[in-house]
């Protein structure tokens, strides 16, 4: 009998037993969403009195409290009329940003990583996080403040590559000219049903519900509508085509009435066609080059018809511009196939954006 060898292999038994019992408990815990917020100086003493403090949701995942690791971090924005509950609040099963990031993690899915969720809702719905004389400067907020103040406060890997931005709806548009506006901060880039305006679709003259919001004389009227696109064309006004001198929505309208008929009002007009990310590829091609990966979806049943246009021009658009990208179209809605396990945050959003993260 060889006791040395029976010995050998015993430890070796006990050290397998070991690690699989670390392994276990490590995948069995699970992260955490945490609650925080930022006092802006980019959004203090606006015109439409926003607040400044903004309010944030973090997940960490479950690695982080044990170890003293930096990890890769994902900023992720939410839709109009939205808050970052949209993604941290929901407590069904898998229909949050913590149950999905733990299924995939344990899954093998994708490996641990940082998700901010921030609150940049405005007075009027959205800001579409753009810099603006009325609402104040959410682009500068969101790219500058809220990521150095994560890099200072969280183990981070503080670097473009590490970092990456995405978001639904309104917040898909964000992270995609966020993105294009600021390579040095972001490399990668995700936007679902992403909420790219253009005039095109429901965001005619010729829609009773524009005619609505153009002839709209205050809040009250506005919100009489009961017209997302008539209510949406003003939150979108004050981010575009802001005017501090004309109360009661601060803003210039694209449209004005001629007659018994919205037509475009040239200056404001040019604002928001310069506004549209397929104006904006042209301007901003270096900088859409410098991104490791872009990707954008939608649903093909999109009740906005606008969205599924104007990304289907944005696509075409940086292909001819011969800028890597990954565009897709599903079957679905406007939100109906986000959440779950079979849903697209778990299958395509998250892991297409820590696939692409510099490791």
């Amino acid at each position: 009998m060889n006791l040395t060898k029976i010995v050998n292999t015993s430890r070796k038994i006990q050290l397998s037993a070991f690690l699989l019992l670390t392994t276990l408990l490590c995948y069995s815990q699970t992260g955490q969403i945490v609650s925080d917020s930022i006092q802006s100086k980019s959004l203090a003493h606006t015109i439409t009195q926003e607040n400044p403090v903004r309010q944030l949701a973090i997940y960490l995942p479950p690695g982080y409290a044990a170890s003293t690791k930096r990890f890769p971090v994902l900023y992720l924005l939410h839709g109009i009329g939205d808050t970052y509950e949209e993604f941290s609040g929901d407590t069904i099963k898998n229909n949050n940003i913590k149950d999905l990031m733990d299924a995939g993690i344990v899954a093998n899915k994708f490996e641990e990583m940082i998700i901010v969720m921030p609150n940049e809702n405005t007075n009027l719905f959205g800001s579409f996080y753009t810099n603006s004389s009325v609402t104040g400067n959410w682009e500068d907020f969101t790219a500058l403040e809220l990521v150095d103040f994560i890099d200072t406060k969280y183990r981070t890997i503080a670097k473009a590559s590490s970092r990456a931005i995405a978001g639904h709806s309104m917040g898909g548009f964000g992270a995609l000219t966020l993105a294009m506006k600021h390579p040095d901060i972001f490399s990668v880039t995700y936007g679902m049903n992403a909420a790219l305006i253009c005039f095109c679709g429901e965001v005619t003259p010729n829609n009773p519900a524009i005619v609505k919001s153009v002839k709209a004389k205050n809040i009250g009227e506005l919100l009489a509508t009961q017209s997302s696109i008539a209510v949406g064309l003003l939150t979108v006004a004050q981010a575009f085509s802001p005017n501090p001198s004309k109360p009661p929505f601060y803003v210039d309208k694209p449209f004005k009435m001629q007659g018994t008929k919205a037509v475009p009002d040239p200056e404001a007009y040019n604002k928001w066609v310069a506004s549209n990310p397929v104006q904006m590829a042209e301007r901003y091609k270096a900088n859409l080059l410098k991104l490791k990966a872009i990707k954008f979806d939608l649903g093909n049943d999109d009740e906005y018809r606008f969205i599924t246009e104007n990304n289907r021009l944005f696509s075409r658009k940086l292909t001819m511009l011969k800028i890597p990208h990954q565009f897709e179209e599903y079957n679905g809605d406007h939100r109906n196939r986000l959440w779950g396990l079979d849903g697209r945050i778990y299958n395509d959003m998250l892991s297409f954006v820590y696939d692409n993260f510099g490791k």
